[in-house]
């Protein structure tokens, strides 16, 4: 299990490094553009692995189709992490990307968890929310020209 545990974590920066290395990129060719660079990369990489390791991917039989809107949902999630990186900065635009997991998170859990649960880990992802929202805005009170 703690093999497993390492993973995800390293999964964490490794997301949390390409994210930035995307609005990096967005800044410098647009967020739509460094998307597609980004998916570009990916399959080229991927489709290396996939020969290697001699496994041509398994696709669906046509009877589930919507499982390949995946696909579309993460390169629109590239395309938007990377045009809000530049305007956000990393760790909010990474913070609040935790908190809208944790929010539809809690859109599937509302079925399954009792109010006073489903009460505290709304007022959880509301003080995300609102902590990002508040270091904006000292931060732009900081830098703004006092008049």
């Amino acid at each position: 299990m703690t093999f497993y545990i390492l993973i995800a974590l390293s999964n964490g920066f490794c997301i949390a490094i390409s994210r930035i290395l995307n609005g990096q990129l967005a800044s410098y060719c647009g967020a739509f553009k460094a998307s597609y660079v980004n998916h570009i990369i990916g399959f080229v990489f991927l489709s290396i692995v996939m020969v290697l390791l001699l496994e041509p991917p398994q696709l669906s039989n046509g009877s589930n189709m919507w499982v390949y809107l995946g696909g579309f949902i993460g390169a629109f999630y590239v395309a938007i992490n990377s045009l809000v990186m530049s305007h956000l900065g990393s760790t909010n635009t990474m913070v609040l990307v935790i908190g809208g997991q944790m929010c539809f998170g809690l859109l599937l859990d509302s079925s399954t968890n009792s109010l006073s649960e489903l009460f505290i880990k709304v007022l959880g992802v509301m003080s995300i929310v609102i902590g990002v929202y508040l270091k904006q805005a000292i931060q732009h009170k900081r830098t703004s020209p006092s008049s």
